[in-house]
């Protein structure tokens, strides 16, 4: 009777121990998935920052500072600028550059959509996963305005978001503030 009792306790704690080691395989894939995705989310942030700073940085070249902004509206901007982003050359004719969010939902969120003279561009086109875009202009004093003619840089908002890689899981949603300044409009004194 004895020897049925330890194989039975035999079989009891080696179900435990089975089960204990299935949990504790899914419980780390699911760390690993949860830490891929998060890094995933990340390199992207900081993509789209190093794509719409450069962006930016290009307002204003060959124009007057109170020319460099067609309109600065907290929820898109439009500048004019003399550089070609598209063949990345310093052109004879203007250029308009425009950042603003796609009006249409996607799979992966709003895009984000950045366009020279209305053609969204090739390389950084659309910018996925993005929630909410917000923009706060300043004058060359740091001072908030909503005069076109007076800005000098602007604080981008965006709001990211991704959905779990598993059901269940919780939203990833990241913030990220971006300053940046119209370096030609400086460089010309205003």
């Amino acid at each position: 009777m004895s020897v049925i009792l330890d194989v039975m306790a035999a079989v009891v704690l080696g179900s435990i121990l089975l089960l204990m080691m299935i949990t504790f395989q899914y419980n780390l894939r699911e760390a690993t998935d949860r830490a891929l995705y998060t890094k995933q989310m990340l390199d992207h942030m900081d993509l789209a920052a190093y794509k719409l700073n450069g962006v930016v940085a290009l307002a204003g070249i060959g124009f007057e500072p109170n020319e460099m902004v067609v309109h600065a509206r907290p929820d898109s901007l439009v500048f004019n600028t003399y550089w070609d982003y598209q063949n990345n050359i310093l052109g004879t004719h203007s250029n308009t550059l425009s950042i603003s969010l796609s009006p249409m939902p996607s799979p992966y969120g709003k895009a984000l959509v950045i366009r020279q003279n209305g053609v969204p561009l090739n390389d950084l086109g659309h910018i996925f996963w993005v929630d909410r875009l917000r923009f706060v202009y300043h004058d060359r004093d740091g001072r908030v305005t909503t005069d076109r003619t007076k800005v000098r840089d602007t604080n981008i908002y965006l709001t990211f978001f991704r959905d779990p890689p598993r059901a269940g899981g919780q939203t990833l949603r990241n913030n990220l503030e971006i300053k940046c300044f119209f370096m030609n409009a400086f460089m010309r004194g205003a």
